[in-house]
């Protein structure tokens, strides 16, 4: 690199024997020397060079105060001090300006020369480390979505802390830097397989809000996070988006979820506006709503209704993974007579807990390897109906269908070692602390054998590979919670601590004590 010294010295002598040590260094350098403090301050800001070489004692007023004029101009060179005096006042000052050597007349060429070295390697790490930072500022303006959408995953799941986010956060654009609207759009383009509408509107939404973040988020919905710089009132902001849907043919909803000031908001904020963009849906499409509107589903275990709505739920779901019709068809029948009470008598919640049953039961039969385009046609078909059913005496059939319809789906799963993994990771999962493969054969009715080799056929993975790493999950859950690391072992299923401690670091990449320091 070509540097740029300023030679600032009044004797012509001087400021002659320094041009010529500059001129012989060993570093490329371009100089200009000025002979008093006026000089300096014009020379100074037009050129801007990397490093000074100052005199105290100038005409004009003296070099110091000259520094701390361009200094509160934001000038930054690296500046060494040369000074016939050996004033203490001086050097005191001197470095209070950020001055990087203070060196007394006669200056040997070996002690310049050294002083300019380290001014050079700092210069250098700086301009590494701006480099870098451009770098970086680079990469984040060219995956602004991808980054964004990872911090706000983190958020939701919990799994960051929100203040070690707050740096990348502010590159993008977020909170805290920018306080911004958290707005939703919720279409049903995906049930009509119309993907083209839907690059068509990212794109149109994207021209159409400057500075706003447009994420394709969760199955049919997109998040548009707005600075509130930008546009300082919601009710404006979602009757723009509205038009957007409306000029590209889409059927859909907005959904305003708040405006969010903090890093730490933003998780909870962008959960309710899931939940409500769903149930949006239910009151039919082309609308703006406010979350705070919306009635959302009323809390787990709130009373014995929710309880028994959650067993008859898990039933279900166990009755497909198991092949239990039996278990199916009265759970079906009483989930009937449970909707029919007074206090599910709300036929959109009772449309909407009946879609995520059938979401549970859609991801028991992927698992189970049911053809995917009949598990596909089936979740679409049953998806209609459900969303366009008025009242209880058209959804309760539905549902009745549904089921029945997800059972012949079942049935087409492609062989039947795949049902059998299915019924053994069950079971694996609920006694993972103590499981053999001896245990689960005998769950499942298979010889030892046998299921040792389905776990190749099916999983392509040996059973303790399967078990081990179920039981390192939960090592990490507990770790995490700030468990020590000699109860985790034992709440896992390892007896022998150091060899729980070996198998962690082989299987997370650092030890428990590590990864429960991280967690804490």
């Amino acid at each position: 690199m070509n540097w740029r010294i300023l030679i600032v010295e009044d004797e012509p002598l001087e400021r002659e024997a320094l041009s010529r040590f500059l001129r012989e260094a060993p570093f490329q350098n371009e100089t200009r020397t000025c002979a008093n403090a006026t000089e300096f301050c014009e020379t100074a800001m037009e050129w801007d060079p990397h490093i000074v070489l100052l005199d105290i004692r100038i005409p004009g007023g003296d070099g110091l105060s000259a520094l701390e004029k361009l200094r509160e101009q934001g000038f930054g060179a690296k500046v060494l001090v040369l000074t016939a005096y050996d004033v203490f006042e001086y050097a005191r000052r001197a470095m209070g300006l950020g001055v990087s050597s203070f060196l007394v007349k006669p200056v040997s060429p070996k002690t310049l020369y050294e002083a300019l070295q380290k001014v050079l390697e700092q210069l250098d790490r700086q301009s590494e480390e701006e480099e870098r930072f451009q770098r970086i500022q680079t990469f984040v303006r060219e995956n602004r979505g991808p980054l964004t959408m990872a911090v706000v995953s983190d958020l939701i799941s919990g799994g960051t802390d929100p203040e070690s986010l707050e740096g990348i956060a502010r590159e993008l654009g977020l909170p805290p830097s920018e306080a911004c609207h958290v707005m939703g759009v919720v279409t049903l383009e995906e049930l009509k397989n119309n993907n083209l509408s839907m690059v068509q509107f990212l794109e149109a939404a994207a021209r159409s809000f400057a500075d706003t973040i447009v994420l394709p988020w969760r199955r049919s919905m997109i998040l548009f996070l707005v600075p509130v710089s930008r546009t300082p009132h919601a009710e404006e902001l979602a009757a723009r988006i509205l038009e957007v849907l409306a000029a590209n043919d889409i059927q859909g909803n907005v959904v305003f979820g708040g405006t969010v000031n903090t890093l730490k908001d933003m998780g909870s904020t962008v959960t309710s506006l899931e939940e409500a963009l769903e149930e949006s849906l239910l009151g039919g499409t082309g609308r703006v709503v406010w979350v705070d509107e919306l009635q959302f589903l009323p809390d787990e275990g709130a009373s014995c209704d929710d309880v028994e709505w959650q067993e008859i739920r898990d039933d279900i779901v166990e009755a497909f993974r198991n092949g239990r019709m039996d278990l199916m068809a009265s759970g079906r029948d009483t989930l009937v007579r449970l909707m029919e009470r007074s206090v599910w008598n709300d036929v959109e919640l009772s449309k909407m807990l009946v879609l995520g049953l059938l979401g549970q039961i859609c991801t028991v039969l992927l698992e189970l390897r049911c053809d995917l385009n009949t598990v596909k046609a089936w979740a679409r078909r049953q998806m209609l109906n459900i969303l366009g059913a008025n009242n209880f005496m058209g959804l309760h059939p539905i549902l009745v269908q549904a089921l029945e319809g997800a059972w012949g789906v079942r049935e087409s799963a492609q062989d039947g070692g795949a049902l059998v993994i299915s019924q053994a990771m069950a079971f694996i999962r609920e006694h993972y602390d103590e499981v053999t493969l001896e245990s689960v054969a005998r769950h499942v009715h298979v010889s030892v054998s046998h299921l040792s080799r389905l776990f190749q056929k099916v999983l392509r993975r040996r059973f303790v590979d399967v078990v081990k790493e179920i039981r390192m999950e939960r090592a990490k859950a507990l770790l995490g919670q700030g468990m020590s690391v000699r109860d985790v072992a034992l709440q896992v299923g390892y007896g022998n601590i150091a060899y729980f401690s070996t198998l962690f670091k082989q299987t997370c990449g650092k030890s428990p004590s590590e990864y429960r320091r991280q967690g804490i």
